[in-house]
Formats: structure tokens, C-alpha cells, sequence
């Protein structure tokens, strides 16, 4: 669904809230990446590889289906794994790409290796369950989903370690069976370790939004010629592990106001901002047609200004806000070929009418 803020002068709304925002830290490029002027963007690895920086996440509800609408609404970037117990299904992937009547031949696909599955040998193995799963006789990219097990996660001792892994890996390089490795949830002290294998990442996946944005490591990744993938990019980390009910980033009075603006989705706002700092990232999505708007971010260009704001919300997160069992929000839509004047009447304003704004013709408005 879309997030709107209720339409109150919305460019003025935008103002305040950009004057508002308090000045941000870190330490991204002074000079503001070029805007993408309508073009869908694209990345290099480091062996080469073209890769598109927006795919689709194949967890979280996402099953054979939804892997088929999106290859056929334009998507060639999957991300799948072999977690199953984390919600990936990436049998249903494959059936997918062998049902679709797109070229998936441009289908960028990568998979995850299970941590249990740490080892030389069991990683080697892990990989060509992969191929059979996926119906391919190459990956184009396999992470290490995570470089060790802890309790939960892991149903089975791993037979070794990332370190020997990645040894499997760079020979599956080799052998032209995988053409880009990488792994997840890397810090500084693993960052340095990978940089001194035989073959560096080509890929690096860390949990990123616009309220945990990474710069210290992205800006590592870029210097060193790394992909750096964001997951949970629209924010799903913070309701699922952090304690939010409401989702901080749809919600961000900022994001809503500059979607607002541009009359797109929140998500909209985030992939483009992302991908303009030369970010990959993985909306994971069941419905179709928020499928074909994640991929159709690119019809408008955020000003300086606002790429700024996005930056300054690094480190900014609410705390977390419990909904209120008495809270209603209506949407109001005009499909009606004129502008309607909406107003509302609280209970307590005797009569009093309070204009809220206008509703243009195809529009809606979001009150609460």
C-alpha cells in the first residue's frame, strides 16, 4: 500500500520538515551522486558482471507465483537462499524461471548458503543443490548467508568454518560453476579478513535503511570496488527485531512528505535514494502491482536537498511506537474528473468545519 501524509500544503509540509531535520554526521561524499534521469540503474562487479542495483527479495511470503509475476513485469535480479526456515523457497525460484516466458537468460540470480553448511565440502554440496533447485548449470552469485551458526539458527553443527567456505567458493570461481561471491552481515574486523583472500567479494549484504544506512562499511565496500546490498531496505528489521509495531521508515513524516510530493510510494522514495549512492537493494513483495512500482522508481529525481534529508536520518530512529487501539485512518478517493474540497468535524468543534485539503482527480488522502 502506498503512504501518504494527510495533503495539508504539502510542499510547505516538506520545507519545515527538511529545516527540521537535524544536521547529519556522517560521512558520506560531499559531492551528491548524479540523479538517475529516468534511467534504470545498473551496476559493475568486480569480475565484470553487469548487475541490476533493484531486485526482487525472495523471502517473506515470496512464492513461485510472485517470482513469475515479477520476472514478467520486468525483473532481473532474484536473491533467494537456502534458508528455508527463514522464508526463502528457492525450489519455487527455479520452477519460476523454467515457467516464465521471459528470456530469463538475463535473469541475474543468487543464492545463500545455509550457515550450517559452513565447511569446504558441505559448501561445495550446498552449491550444487543450489543448481538442481534452481535448474542452471552456473550461479551467477553465492553468499555466505552468515559466517558462523549460533543457537537457533542452525540445526546441525557446520563441519568447518566461513574461511574454509570461501576456499570453496573461490574454486567454484574458478571452475566458472559461480561467477560473484560474497556473504552477509560483515563488520570491520570481517571486512578485513575477506580482503585478504585470493578472490575479495565481489558482494557484500548488510541489513540497510534510511534510519541504519551503514556508511562506515559501505564506504569501505566502495573504496575496494564491492557491491554493497541492502536487505530490509523499507525497513522491516525494526517490526520484526527491534520492537516497532508501526514500520519507522514507511512512516517517517520525512519519507511520506517528499513521496507526497512526487506522488509516489514511500518505497519508491527509498530505492531511488538508495540506489542513487550506488546501493543494491532487494524489496521483497507478493502483490504485483507494488512489484512493478519498486521496479518504476525512476520517473523523478530527488533534489540535493532531499537526498541529504534521507542521509540525515542515519542513527535517527524513533523509539518505538505501540498503535493505538483507537486510531482509525481513512482513505478518501476522488475518481471523479474534478478536484473535491475535503473537510473534517471533530466531535468536541461544534460544527465547525476544518478544510483538510483538496483531493485532485485520480488522487486520495489518507486522514487519521
Amino acid at each position: 500500500m502506498r503512504q501518504h501524509a494527510a495533503m495539508i500544503a504539502p510542499q510547505l509540509l516538506l520545507l519545515v520538515l527538511l529545516q527540521l531535520c537535524i544536521p547529519f554526521s556522517v560521512s558520506q561524499s560531499s559531492t551528491m551522486p548524479p540523479p538517475h534521469k529516468g534511467e534504470f540503474p545498473q551496476g559493475t562487479l568486480s569480475n565484470g558482471e553487469k548487475i541490476p542495483l533493484v531486485g526482487l527479495g525472495c523471502a517473506s511470503g515470496v512464492r513461485e507465483a510472485h517470482v513469475l509475476s515479477a520476472i514478467d513485469s520486468g525483473y532481473r535480479l532474484l536473491d533467494t537462499a537456502q534458508s528455508y526456515n527463514w522464508g526463502y523457497h528457492e525450489d519455487e525460484v527455479g520452477r519460476a524461471m523454467k515457467k516464465s516466458t521471459e528470456n530469463t537468460s538475463e535473469v541475474f540470480v543468487q543464492t545463500k548458503i545455509h550457515p550450517e553448511d559452513l565447511g569446504y565440502d558441505a559448501t561445495k554440496r550446498a552449491v550444487q543443490v543450489s543448481l538442481k533447485r534452481l535448474g542452471t548449470s552456473r550461479l551467477d552469485s553465492v553468499l555466505l548467508h552468515k559466517p558462523r551458526c549460533w543457537e537457533g539458527a542452525c540445526q546441525k553443527e557446520p563441519e568447518g568454518t566461513w574461511q574454509e567456505s570461501w576456499l570453496a567458493l573461490e574454486e567454484l570461481v574458478d571452475a566458472g560453476i559461480v561467477g560473484a561471491i560474497g556473504i552477509c552481515d560483515v563488520d570491520d574486523a570481517l571486512l578485513d579478513e575477506l580482503l585478504q583472500q585470493r578472490i575479495k567479494p565481489h558482494i557484500i549484504q548488510n541489513w540497510m535503511d534510511p534510519f541504519h544506512q551503514g556508511v562506515h562499511i559501505r564506504e569501505r565496500c566502495m573504496r575496494e570496488g564491492i557491491l554493497f546490498q541492502g536487505y530490509s531496505s523499507l525497513g522491516s528489521q525494526w517490526v520484526h527485531h527491534r520492537g516497532h509495531e508501526m514500520n519507522p521508515v514507511l512512516n517517517s513524516p520525512i519519507l511520506v512528505s517528499i513521496a507526497n510530493k512526487y506522488d509516489v510510494s514511500v518505497a519508491q522514495i527509498v530505492i531511488n535514494w538508495a540506489t542513487r549512492h550506488g546501493m543494491s537493494v532487494l524489496p521483497a513483495s507478493t502483490n504485483p502491482e507494488r512489484q512493478k512500482s519498486n521496479i518504476d522508481s525512476f520517473r523523478f529525481d530527488l533534489s540535493e536537498e532531499e537526498m541529504h534529508a534521507i542521509d540525515a536520518l542515519d542513527g535517527t530512529t524513533p523509539k518505538p511506537k505501540k498503535k493505538d487501539p483507537n486510531e482509525v485512518s481513512l482513505i478518501f478517493e476522488n475518481r471523479g474528473g474534478a478536484p473535491i474540497e475535503s473537510y473534517w468535524v471533530s466531535d468536541d468543534s461544534h460544527d465547525e468545519e476544518v478544510h483538510v485539503g483538496s483531493i485532485e482527480a485520480g488522487n486520495e488522502i489518507v486522514m487519521t
